[in-house]
Order: C-alpha cells, then sequence, then structure tokens
C-alpha cells in the first residue's frame, strides 16, 4: 500500500517554488499518495501550466479566517484537553524565539495546526513533511502530536541563519530534516550539535533534466546573456549593471536580459544612473515557457548572488541548474552551496561575492572564446544530469518516508 504524505509549504504552486511541487509531482509518479496544504493562496498569474492541479487540489489556509480556526481550536481544546495544555505549555516555553512576535507567530502556528486537525484527523495520513524552516514546519510539528505520526522537514537557505524560529526542537523532534547543501549541514551541526549527523540528510534540489535540454538553434546576436530570479538583493543583479556598464565601456558586443519582478526601484535608478538602456532589458515576471525559450537563445547565463547584511542568502539556486541543463555556461559567486554545483572553470565561473571587475572578467571570457562557452556548457549539462536530477528525488525519500 502506498504511503499517504501530507506535504506543508507557504505558497504552492507559485512559479518561485518549482522545485517544491515538481518533487511533489516526482513522488506523486511513483505511488505516493501526496496531499498538499499551503499557508497562501498565490495569484493565477503566478501558476505555470504544469501546476494547475495542485492549484486546485491544494487546501489554502488563508482562505479561512481566524475566527473559524480558533472555533475549531475550542472544540480541540474540549477533545483532547491535555494534548492540547501539553502542547500549549511545549509552545509558550519554547526558548529559541528572539522577540514576542516570535511568540505570536508560533501561537499562530500551534492554532493553524489545530484547525488542520479537524480537516485531517480521519484521513490516514503516515507522515508530514513540510518545506520551509518557520511557518510550515511549526505548523507540521504541531499536527503530528495531534495526528500522532511523523513529521519531517526540509530547510533552505536564509531562514536557517536568519530566522531559526524553534529549529533545535524541530530537530529534536522530527523524524528526519533534509538540507539542500553540505554547506547548510556543516553550520546546523557546528550550532546545534553533531549529534544531530544521522538525522540530517542532504538532499540537492533537482529539476526534469529531460524538461530542459538544448536544441540547436542559432544563438542571439548580439550574444545574449541571461538573469533570472527575483529582483531582492540577495541575488545580486545590482552588480549585474555594473558589469554590464564595464563590458559596454570596453566595446564589446553583447545585451543582457533580466527576468523576475522584486524590489526594483533601486536596480532602475542604478540603471537609469548608468544609462544602460541599449544594453539591458528588464523583462519582469515570465512564465516557464518563455523562460525556456530565453535560455535557448542565451550564450551566457549570469547569478551573482550574495549574503545581504542581514544574512540573507541562497541555497543552491535551481535557476543555475536550469541554465546549466540547456548546456549555457553560468557564471556565479563564490558563496554559500553554489561551489557543489559549480567547479570554478569547468561549468562556469565563479568569483567573490560584491565584485562587478571580477563578474565583469569572467563574462568577457566567455563572450570571447567560444569553444570556452561549448565546453562549459556540456559539463554543466553533466553535472546537472549527476547530481541535479529530479529523478533521483523518489530514492533520495525513500529513508525520509519509510
Amino acid at each position: 500500500m502506498s504511503k499517504r504524505i501530507l506535504y506543508i509549504t507557504t505558497s504552492l504552486p507559485s512559479i518561485t517554488l518549482t522545485f517544491v511541487y515538481r518533487e511533489i509531482q516526482k513522488l506523486q509518479n511513483v505511488s505516493y499518495h501526496i496531499e498538499t496544504v499551503s499557508m497562501n493562496r498565490p495569484l493565477k498569474n503566478h501558476i505555470s501550466k504544469e501546476a494547475n492541479n495542485l492549484y486546485r487540489s491544494t487546501f489554502y489556509l488563508d482562505q479561512y479566517t481566524i475566527i473559524i480556526k480558533f472555533l475549531s481550536q475550542l472544540k480541540l481544546f474540549f477533545s483532547k484537553p491535555r494534548l492540547w495544555f501539553k502542547l500549549f505549555k511545549f509552545a509558550f516555553f519554547e526558548k529559541e524565539v528572539q522577540s514576542l512576535k516570535d511568540y505570536l507567530r508560533i501561537l499562530y502556528h500551534f492554532i493553524e495546526a489545530g484547525f488542520l486537525y479537524s480537516k485531517y484527523k480521519d484521513s490516514s495520513i503516515d507522515q508530514i513533511h513540510s518545506h520551509f524552516l518557520t511557518g510550515p514546519t511549526s505548523i507540521a510539528m504541531f499536527l503530528s502530536k495531534y495526528l500522532e505520526i511523523p513529521f519531517s522537514f526540509t530547510m533552505h537557505a536564509s531562514l536557517i541563519y536568519i530566522d531559526p524560529l524553534m529549529l533545535r526542537t524541530k530537530l529534536i523532534k522530527c523524524k528526519k530534516a533534509i538540507t539542500i547543501s553540505t554547506y547548510n549541514k556543516e553550520y546546523l551541526l557546528s550550532k546545534y550539535g553533531t549529534e544531530f549527523e544521522k538525522k540530517i540528510k542532504i538532499i540537492h534540489c533537482g529539476i526534469d533534466v529531460n524538461n530542459f535540454c538544448s536544441q540547436k538553434i542559432k544563438k542571439k546576436s548580439p550574444p545574449l546573456i541571461l538573469a533570472v530570479g527575483q529582483l531582492t538583493e540577495r541575488k545580486g543583479f545590482r552588480y549585474i549593471l555594473d558589469a554590464c556598464d564595464i563590458l559596454r565601456n570596453l566595446n564589446i558586443s553583447f545585451h543582457c536580459n533580466i527576468i523576475g519582478d522584486g524590489e526594483k526601484k533601486n536596480l532602475m535608478d542604478k540603471y537609469n544612473a548608468l544609462n544602460l538602456h541599449r544594453c539591458v532589458s528588464f523583462l519582469g515576471s515570465q512564465p516557464q515557457d518563455v523562460v525556456k525559450s530565453m535560455l535557448q537563445e542565451a550564450s551566457i547565463f549570469v547569478l551573482p548572488s550574495i549574503i545581504t547584511t542581514n544574512g540573507m542568502r541562497e541555497g543552491i539556486p535551481v535557476a543555475l541548474m536550469e541554465a546549466m541543463a540547456m548546456e549555457l555556461p553560468v557564471v556565479s559567486t563564490k558563496t554559500v552551496g553554489i561551489p557543489e554545483l559549480i567547479e570554478n572553470g569547468r561549468e562556469g565561473f565563479l568569483v567573490e561575492q560584491k565584485n562587478s571587475e571580477q563578474l565583469a572578467t569572467a563574462l568577457k571570457k566567455l563572450l570571447e572564446d567560444d569553444n570556452l562557452k561549448n565546453k562549459m556548457g556540456k559539463e554543466g549539462r553533466k553535472k546537472v544530469e549527476k547530481y541535479f536530477n529530479i529523478s533521483n528525488i523518489p530514492s533520495l525519500f525513500y529513508d525520509i518516508f519509510n
């Protein structure tokens, strides 16, 4: 009989969580029965065609008022008073919090878990799995106690460092914890102790390499440099603009397209100040098929990720994996888990973070050497096929769910 898994995450299946919903789809294909809960309902225009079925079947917590959730909590209080008090006390005395706001968040997640219990108490769920450390995993932990089943969770990047809400408690209580890079695991063991060595498992995010295949079409002229990601500080897009300014002043022929939405004002101020209108274009958020088309046309992919002053950082960006699967040479930075994906000088170039001069130098080398571009592109495809292939997901998750 197939396992019944309840997945809980933040905004499923928005285009920013492709790695989550593709993981779910891959597990469903090997007979896991998976039900999905999302804390928030994404806008319909933020959903790709491949995720429409998941959008229709997901249970959205934000569609129910706090009054309805509170009433469910009252019913739970009267039906399981001892367990309710035990979990409430457990939440109230949590030590890994930074402010009163953290206590209020934990309380709200406790209430949402009680609300979900009223929905899933008769569903024969075998295990809960959550993506993202804070809200989804707090809900999963409390719900697992109500349902008397194990929970596991996947940690990504920034939240481990800047918002480790109840993280030690979650590591103690969970069946298994997943993180997406060796970089993250080493940090967790150094902070929380080597006793969690066997409990924390590394599972890289992966992509469907059959869905990202290079077609031998003529590349754009002038050569197209492509960047894809949310326009947030940690993506380092401002350094792309500085690098493009350097390349333009060297009279190097190129055009750079930036795909993504987000914190745009500071980028646009720099863009206008540098007068990059002829060599850089901001294309906004685009559906997956448009991104794939751009990857076909591009000659180089760039993502100069940084660690921000408040500790925000990447995991291992899926956008880099998709570009490498399309046989594009990539230019990124020597930060967090990115060197686990890209070996400097083999699949692309890694530069120091926040260094526009090094970024421009790496791009210049690739723009001027077609043989190097082709060689790195082929090596990148091999790396993703072997180590970042979503087809590996079912076997990697076997120990998590069995």
